[in-house]
């Protein structure tokens, strides 16, 4: 198995770098009010006005549920989380950059959760501090367990970094508190979280303690989704006759949008066939199918994950690896409906697919999963903070000009400008996290064999019993795509230790060198098997053995599923897992005029002064002559006119880190 990991990857690193020197400090300002920001509101529902626009409350909600401060409780419902997040960010930092500053603030902020937690274990400080007689009665929008089970997965991982058994404590006590409330037993709540969350957290916190109950709870939660289609109904008439406002100002109890549906609980999860409703929850409910079944070989929840995986990655999901179509709801809608310039794509949600494919893989090794894995991180996830690391994206569109955003209602969701921080802040410091933990993805391990999933340099040590071998990989992935695989110390004792190397969906052509020769290649396979999008080395590996990998990355031009009209007769420029976009700072306004040409036109170099180092892609194309009359909408079709013109296209992860202005994925085909 993976003992530890010490990523080298000169891409990973400097995000890594951005996020531990730039984004983690500005976080821990801002959930402590120590620095003035403007908040920006996304459309996610709700009243806007009813929420400060420069303060976060996050840290401040603690103190007053502890009672070492004064005041009325504020923020969003789910605030908390925002602070769980942080913490979880900060111990995936602290295991591979020690820094006793950043440790001292973290124990400093465990200190003041424990003192906020009550007796009973129970912690959530909207209904501790707002509304102490409606714990656990507004499931359906209340996010307490979606916070409870932020709070245990930051819990786990603190601990598993740092040893602080404070951490660990608060975190079995909130566990014990929700087992002493849920489940199939006579006086408990049979039903679970409107958001959830909280079934991942408590396969997590199984795994570290192996505590027998925190897995048949989270099963538990999983299998009771949908058996009653009228228990959130029944919770929202309840508050309705009692008088209740909602928990969300400017959100109706009974608002229609928000539909057994939205919540994933129209249907038993058996029998969900669809990915419906809100985007974040149903990859959260998958990662823990997933991993459920992982960990209890259960055919069913398995089949359930795989239900979901194909209605979202063959008919549901955008070519960068964004979820979610509208942005009513921040939902999936239907089959192929993927707007490019309404989606809404959450930041969120992608980082929930990444946790999806990588518990995908958890069950059966197919290199799809590990492909949707990469491309999601390499695209919507990136996109989702600048490069500075101090803004960021909530909405990930793959087509935007500003002045529909300003102008149109509709697009009002959609900025074109990321902003310091959000109403509905979940989006940054879940990226913060995702991306400090990168090392947990790069391998799995099953049956004595390492399975590299990813490309990113590293030296990882491995344990199989006795057996202890060191593994160090080097590639200037994604910019190059050479892969070297060295083995640098093994005690030799126990059995084989097997390597597999993911061999990804959009490489057409690979070569595979053991010590300097040449030992397989697409059309002569050798002793090697290729399963599943999986190289599998005949041998066992020892010390001193390299691998190397060559496979063949050129820019490609793309196309969608024809039932996709948003995209129907368009292409896309994608090399290995980056998809590429134009912007009007390189291409001039009107992007809808230009035309790619040829596939073969297509010429990349990289530039290391540009966007902190990108790889370029041009296009010999053209732009089609605006030729109407002053004022004319429209005319008789006739012969178009065009003028080439050379088309320069930048990762769409760095897209806005120049300037404000349009930006395009999908452009039109050579005319």
């Amino acid at each position: 198995m993976l003992d530890s990991i010490n990523l080298t990857s000169k891409f990973w690193l400097e995000r890594q770098r951005v996020i531990r020197e730039q984004m983690i400090p500005y976080q821990w300002d801002i959930i402590n009010d120590f620095k003035a920001v403007t908040i920006a509101v996304t459309n996610t529902g709700g009243d806007s006005d009813a929420l400060d626009n420069d303060k976060s409350y996050v840290v401040e909600n603690f103190l007053i549920a502890a009672g070492k401060k004064q005041g009325k409780r504020g923020g969003m419902v789910f605030q908390d989380s925002d602070a769980y997040k942080w913490l979880e960010a900060v111990a995936y930092t602290l295991e591979c950059c020690p820094d006793p500053q950043l440790q001292a603030n973290a124990d400093k902020l465990v200190d003041i959760i424990a003192d906020a937690q009550e007796d009973d274990g129970y912690l959530n400080t909207y209904f501790q501090v707002n509304e102490p007689d409606r714990k656990y009665q507004s499931l359906y929008m209340s996010h307490e367990l979606y916070c409870a089970g932020h709070f245990i997965e930051a819990a786990v991982a603190y601990y598993q970094a740092t040893h602080n058994q404070k951490v660990l404590t608060i975190a079995t006590r909130l566990a014990d508190n929700i087992d002493a409330h849920f489940g199939p037993e006579d006086g408990k709540i049979h039903g679970g979280d409107g958001h959830e969350e909280i079934e991942l957290a408590l396969l997590r916190l199984y795994e570290l303690t192996h505590e027998e109950r925190y897995l048949k709870l989270s099963q538990y939660f999983l299998l009771v989704r949908g058996q009653d289609p009228d228990y959130f109904e029944a919770m929202k008439r309840r508050d309705v006759e009692l008088g209740r406002k909602s928990v969300i100002p400017g959100i109706e109890i009974m608002q229609d949008i928000f539909n057994n549906a939205y919540f994933q609980s129209d249907l038993p999860v058996y029998e969900q066939k669809d990915a419906k409703g809100h985007a974040v929850r149903v990859v959260y409910l998958c990662t823990a199918l997933a991993l459920g079944a992982a960990l209890t070989g259960d055919e069913k929840l398995k089949a359930a994950a795989h239900n979901y995986w194909q209605s979202i990655v063959q008919r549901r999901m955008y070519i960068t690896g964004a979820i979610g179509s509208t942005c009513h709801g921040e939902a999936f809608t239907a089959d192929y409906d993927l707007p490019n310039d309404s989606m809404y794509g959450e930041t969120c949600a992608s980082v929930g697919l990444t946790f999806f494919a990588h518990n995908m893989l958890r069950l059966e090794e197919k290199g799809e999963y590990a492909d949707v894995m990469e491309l999601a991180l390499y695209n919507t996830v990136l996109a989702g903070m600048s490069l500075d690391g101090k803004s960021y994206f909530y909405v990930n569109p793959l087509e935007v000009r500003p002045e529909y955003s300003q102008l149109n209602p509709g697009l009002k969701h959609v900025l074109t400008r990321r902003a310091g921080w959000f109403a509905c802040a979940c989006c940054p410091p879940n990226l913060a996290r995702m991306v400090m933990s990168l090392g947990h993805y790069v391998y799995h391990c099953k049956d004595e064999t390492i399975f590299a999933d990813l490309f990113v340099a590293n030296t990882a040590n491995f344990k199989f019993g006795e057996r202890e071998l060191t593994l160090e990989q080097s590639t200037d992935y994604p910019w190059d795509s050479t892969m070297t695989f060295k083995v640098t110390r093994d005690n030799g004792k126990g059995g084989a230790v097997k390597l597999a190397l993911h061999l990804p969906q959009w490489c057409p052509h690979f070569a595979l060198y053991h010590n300097g020769k040449l030992v397989s290649e697409s059309d002569k396979l050798g002793a090697v098997k290729c399963e599943q999008g999986y190289l599998y080395l005949p041998e066992g590996i020892k010390e001193g053995d390299v691998f190397e990998l060559k496979l063949k990355m050129n820019a490609v031009l793309m196309e969608s599923n024809p039932l996709i009209a948003a995209d129907y007769n368009k292409q896309a420029v994608q090399r290995g897992p980056i998809v590429y976009c134009a912007e009007a700072c390189d291409n001039g306004k009107e992007l809808q005029e230009l035309h790619l040409g040829a596939e073969g036109d297509l010429q990349g170099h990289f530039e290391p002064e540009l966007l902190d180092g990108v790889y370029v892609i041009t296009a010999h194309g053209a732009r089609r002559v605006n030729d109407f009359a002053q004022g004319a909408l429209y005319r008789p079709a006739s012969t178009r006119k065009f003028a080439e013109q050379e088309i320069r296209l930048i990762p769409y992860y760095a897209w806005c880190n120049r300037e404000e202005g349009e930006m395009r994925v999908w452009l039109n085909p050579k005319p």
